[in-house]
């Protein structure tokens, strides 16, 4: 049961007019955990990522309570060492009633943001025409419920909800996320059954996630990149970006040419992340736009929340508004859906879906 529910759905109103995906309830664990077994450190009750465009991605992290029983201070203190762990850019903490003035002014000290929930919806006003209810299909509560249930009940795909809703969102590293996201994808494919409604959202929080790593690591890239190498230079450095370094890809493929040889292999090819001559093609066309290549990754999400929650008139305008502002957005969306779909047969008719779903889409 998701606690706080209303101030949830103002706090992803907020992500969605300001143009962040938002995540609910992501819980924090520290990656250099020592132990056997990873500790929950917290929860985070929203948190937004923009993705990569002229600046790098955006983060920004909600602390939402209705009982008061701590100080606001004491939150806004809380959320300020929260924010600083998860590399966040902003915080704000919503409150039941107003803070008093000076713990407002003591929590902007440490750039962390206290509001009222009257104050907060005043703020999201005056900051965006769309922070309206019905904006969005991701402010829904049930469909969040709905999303975290789908591990406990197919437990294939386990591992993948977790990355997909706590993991993968906190990623710093954009290359290092977008490996580990095509390993889960991995163990987990063959577990997804595109006649069900809820792995078709999980399907589409996959393409949104992928579109938010490949927008990092292709604006990355891009201060690299000359349009006028040729495929076999371009394809040796996206490769060396990939692995952190030409000295990180040649250890992991030494390590893949040991393992072939422990099995009695005779594997003398390289080492290569999941259908990689396609993937080479997919960053090379982000890069002639390297700063809309995460235009859609909001939009998409949506949509993959619409496959469990009936639609709403003013989220489709929005989708379509933000499908139509540029090109790009739907092109790359799409490019990145056929390349997972390119990955296993399971994945397949979860592309061919949304594809459909994406070109259906009105471009004005």
């Amino acid at each position: 049961m998701i606690k706080d529910t209303a101030q949830k759905q103002k706090a992803i109103r907020y992500c969605v007019a300001m143009g962040y995906v938002p995540h609910m309830e992501v819980v924090v664990r520290h990656t250099a955990d020592v132990s056997e077994t990873s500790a929950d450190i917290s929860d985070i009750d929203v948190f937004g990522v923009k993705a990569a465009g002229e600046f790098p991605a955006r983060r920004i992290v909600f602390d939402c309570k209705t009982q008061n029983k701590i100080s606001a201070i004491s939150r806004a203190l809380w959320a300020a060492g929260l924010k600083q762990l998860v590399g966040a850019d902003e915080a704000f903490v919503i409150l039941t009633k107003a803070a008093p003035e000076g713990h407002r002014l003591a929590a902007s000290d440490v750039d962390v943001r206290l509001f009222s929930e009257q104050l907060f919806d005043q703020h999201g006003k005056s900051s965006s025409t769309n922070y309206l209810e019905g904006i969005t299909y991701l402010d829904d509560a049930s469909a969040w419920e709905e999303v975290f249930a789908i591990g406990a009940k197919f437990k294939g795909l386990e591992s993948l909800v977790t990355y997909l809703t706590c993991d993968a969102p906190l990623e710093r590293n954009a290359a290092v996320g977008f490996r580990s996201l095509l390993g889960k994808v991995k163990q987990a494919s063959g577990e997804l059954d595109v006649g069900k409604p809820s792995h078709r959202t999980l399907y589409g929080l996959l393409v949104a996630q992928s579109i938010l790593f490949l927008s990092a690591m292709t604006r990355d890239f891009h201060a690299v990149f000359d349009p006028a190498t040729s495929r076999d230079r371009f394809e040796i450095a996206l490769r060396n970006f990939v692995w952190g370094g030409r000295d990180g890809y040649e250890l992991r493929q030494r390590l893949h040419l040991a393992l072939a040889n422990a099995r009695g292999e005779d594997d003398q090819g390289q080492f290569q992340l999941p259908n990689w001559d396609k993937l080479v093609e997919l960053v090379r066309g982000l890069l002639d736009a390297p700063f809309l290549a995460g235009s859609g990754a909001l939009a998409v999400k949506d949509l993959a929340f619409r496959e469990l929650v009936p639609q709403r008139e003013l989220a489709e305008q929005r989708i379509a508004s933000e499908f139509a502002a540029n090109n790009r957005a739907r092109q790359y969306a799409m490019q990145i859906n056929r390349y997972l779909g390119s990955l296993s047969r399971f994945l397949r008719d979860f592309s061919d879906h949304y594809n459909t779903v994406l070109g259906s889409v009105p471009s004005s």
